[in-house]
């Protein structure tokens, strides 16, 4: 019994420290939708979205141009490169968000997921994305 309740407590602190690996399954097949960069929340009239699918493809709205790609995550760390992007003209404020996301892509982010809520943390910026639903 207290060897059941030690390795529960053990697990348990892991688990509350962020020591829980996130894996790649974690990520798949999931829609997630862009919230808040640097914990300000992003404007409803900006869309930004990831999916990240099979064979860790990755795609979506930066801010107004779409991407894909796809990317790798090795120990916590998410990164896509090279990503291909459209070429449209952005709004300035569009323009401010689809640089954060695509540092942040590209130069790779530390990775917390927590069920509904994926965080990337990057050198730079840190991008919150609240999860949509499950994609094919």
């Amino acid at each position: 019994m207290k060897l059941a309740l030690a390795a529960t407590t053990a697990l348990l602190l892991t688990a509350c420290s962020g020591g829980l690996k996130v894996t790649e399954s974690d990520l798949q097949h999931h829609h997630w939708n862009l919230a808040a960069i640097d914990g300000v929340a992003v404007g409803a009239d900006i869309q930004s979205d990831l999916e990240i699918g099979e064979h860790f493809s990755i795609n979506g709205l930066a801010g107004c141009n779409r991407f894909f790609g796809s990317a790798t995550l090795e120990q916590g760390k998410l990164r896509a490169d090279p990503l291909g992007v459209t070429q449209m003209a952005c709004a300035p404020e569009q323009q401010k968000v689809e640089a954060a996301v695509l540092n942040t892509l590209t130069q790779g982010a530390t990775v917390q997921h927590s069920g509904q809520q994926l965080e990337l943390k990057g050198e730079q910026h840190t991008l919150t994305y609240q999860l949509a639903d499950w994609v094919q």
